[in-house]
């Protein structure tokens, strides 16, 4: 637009064979402050169309009470729509040192709406369940992170990110998320054919709300019964890798052949969690890699 002022759109249409056509644009204007300076504001309307799974779905749960056990049906459906998320983001993105440094910033408000959720058909608790559009939710937030090269041989990272959320599908399968997460890492890479990476994260307790399924079928549960927890503690995760870059052969055509052994290891700390409340304990693992490009 001007020597500054730059914009960029798009649009993508989607075919599907159960649904009408969807039609998701998206837009930029990118402003440059200075060299090596930019601002940047966008937004966009995407879908996510509902999968044969949740338009055929029959699903029979069984589920043990003292009287005996009571088959629970879950039915699909050929009338759901689409889920849609509007979003938008701002951002600025800078280099200093000579380009050697980078920081980058963003904040976002991002509106889901037409959520596929299932709910009770009647006033049963134990009756039919089907799958529907409703409820929707607002999720917003920021990050902010730097990228910095120290030597010809080093490179490192770090940033920070939060997410807020309100939901509006009260009675239906309710999301939920960590706030907070923090990420850092560094990067060596020398001439000797030797590499190696170290990463740290950490990720800020949860709630997951139960689905209602729970609470609905809670008069049939015999006293004292206790439901999951919907908690979900914080964690952290240390990530390293070592690899050893052996054999190096420039081909006729350009392409670079190389083959590299390494060892990785998964939670160094053995920082035993879970990312969900009925997810798998996850706790350390060491790989060995062999990598061929021919």
């Amino acid at each position: 637009i001007t020597s500054s002022l730059t914009a960029t759109a798009g649009i993508r249409y989607d075919l599907d064979t159960f649904i009408n056509p969807t039609y998701s644009p998206r837009a930029a204007l990118i402003y440059t402050l200075a060299e090596g300076h930019t601002l940047r504001v966008s937004g966009g309307v995407a879908y996510r169309p509902p999968g044969a799974t949740e338009r055929n779905l029959l699903v029979l749960a069984q589920v043990s009470l003292p009287g005996g056990t009571v088959v629970i049906p879950a039915f699909g459906s050929r009338d759901l729509t689409p889920e849609q998320i509007v979003s938008y983001d701002f951002g600025y993105s800078g280099w200093f040192l000579q380009h050697r440094l980078r920081l980058r910033t963003n904040i976002f408000f991002n509106q889901l709406s037409n959520l596929i959720a299932d709910r009770t058909i009647g006033s049963n608790p134990s009756g039919p369940h089907q799958l529907i559009n409703g409820g929707a939710a607002d999720i917003y937030g920021g990050e902010v992170g730097i990228e910095h090269l120290w030597t010809s041989w080093l490179s490192g990272f770090a940033n920070m990110s939060y997410q807020e959320f309100s939901q509006s599908n009260i009675g239906f399968n309710r999301r939920g998320m960590p706030r907070f997460k923090w990420n850092a890492g560094l990067r060596g890479q020398w001439d000797s054919g030797i590499n190696a990476e170290l990463l740290y994260h950490y990720v800020g307790n949860a709630r997951y709300p139960l689905a209602d399924t729970f609470f609905s079928l809670s008069p049939l549960l015999p006293a004292g019964t206790i439901l999951p927890t919907e908690h979900v503690d914080s964690y952290h995760l240390l990530n390293f890798r070592i690899g050893y870059r052996f054999w190096q052969q420039q081909a006729e055509s350009g392409y670079l052949r190389e083959a590299e052994i390494a060892l990785s290891v998964f939670n160094v700390l053995n920082d035993q969690h879970r990312e969900n409340p009925v997810g798998d304990v996850i706790g350390s693992r060491v790989l060995g890699w062999l990598t061929l490009k021919l």
